[in-house]
């Protein structure tokens, strides 16, 4: 069972949001800094693969009925100079945020394998933005997510959990025998959205709404659960619990962090 996701509108203001926020850091860390959560990155590699992604999912919506566009399909490269990069990142929040609401929600677009309403992309691209956002502090070294909101932090944990479980196929490491793993978003106000039950089955992760007694139980603010999940941050290090069979955790860590 999945939450209710929140509306188009309120996906679109949190791209902008914290499309701002990441350009921010970005300016702070500079383009050379490395991204500690990806290694392989510098902060010019994030931001560019940020800026990309919200461009090309523009053009997904504009093309109504068809299959994903081509990645990387962008008519405006990033620029050289740091403060030019920030203001090219917002520009690509904005065209991404245009073409949605130009799209009309409902529009059934090209998505993974199949079509999708457009209200999934602005979900989708809300936590994309949202995850490198958290990247770009990390590089920073500054505080990270820190004014995130607990529904939005909540609804991020759902749709990370529904996006592995979509990619069960090419996760392996998520295959087990029925191994479960309790997930307790600890936020208040939160009216029974803020936990979950991953159960580690043969062919992959079964998630549920729900609270049961399972072989592992992870506690801590939604904001926290997300960085944790996602391996931006250590369980230690954001007040989160971890109590009985913390190598689910940590396997989940290894094969469903994206």
């Amino acid at each position: 069972m999945a939450a209710m996701p929140l509306s188009t509108e309120r996906y679109l203001d949190e791209v902008v949001l914290h499309t701002a926020a990441c350009a921010d850091a970005v300016h702070a860390a500079g383009q050379e800094a490395r991204v500690p959560s990806c290694p392989e990155w510098t902060v010019r590699d994030l931001a560019e693969h940020l800026g990309g992604v919200h461009r090309w999912c523009a053009g997904t919506v504009s093309r109504p009925g068809e299959k994903l566009v081509r990645r990387g399909a962008t008519d405006a490269p990033m620029p050289e100079s740091v403060d030019e990069v920030s203001t090219w990142l917002l520009e690509g929040a904005a065209t991404l945020t245009q073409a949605i609401r130009a799209a009309g929600e409902d529009t059934l677009v090209g998505g993974f394998g199949a079509l999708v309403p457009v209200s999934f992309w602005a979900r989708r691209q809300c936590h994309e933005t949202l995850v490198h956002r958290a990247d770009a502090e990390l590089a920073a070294g500054v505080p990270v997510l820190a004014d995130l909101d607990p529904e939005i932090a909540t609804d991020a944990v759902d749709e990370h959990l529904e996006m592995v479980v979509r990619s069960a196929a090419r996760r392996p490491g998520l295959g087990g025998d029925g191994a479960t793993l309790h997930l307790h978003a600890t936020d208040e106000g939160l009216d029974g959205t803020g936990e979950w039950v991953v159960t580690l089955d043969p062919e992959g992760p079964r998630i549920e709404h729900a609270h049961r007694k399972s072989d592992a139980a992870v506690r801590g603010p939604a904001r926290a659960l997300l960085l944790v999940l996602t391996s931006r941050e250590r369980p230690e290090d954001v007040g989160v619990d971890v109590l009985g069979a913390a190598e689910l955790l940590d396997r989940w860590r290894e094969h469903g962090a994206v």
